[in-house]
């Protein structure tokens, strides 16, 4: 949850290559408001609302083409 909450961008940036590195071998799923930082570091993306599963997509058609006009909305910040 949130794995950089808090750092500078020097730590900011260490952490999200740690995670770059780690996605080779594992499975890693990071919980962020960061959409900059999810963009960066995901190749899977899955938009929440209020508890339910708006939208999981591939991370680039869910930032550039959204299929649900809730998730088109937040990263555009319409609302949120």
């Amino acid at each position: 949850d949130e794995p950089t909450s808090a750092l500078d961008p020097v730590s900011t940036s260490k952490i999200e290559e740690l995670i770059y590195e780690l996605k080779n071998d594992y499975t890693v799923i990071i919980v962020t408001h960061n959409m900059q930082q999810a963009a960066r570091v995901s190749d899977s993306t899955a938009f929440m609302y209020l508890g339910d599963l708006v939208e999981f997509n591939e991370t680039k058609k869910i930032f550039l083409k959204p299929d649900r006009k809730e998730t088109e909305d937040y990263i555009t910040g319409r609302f949120g």
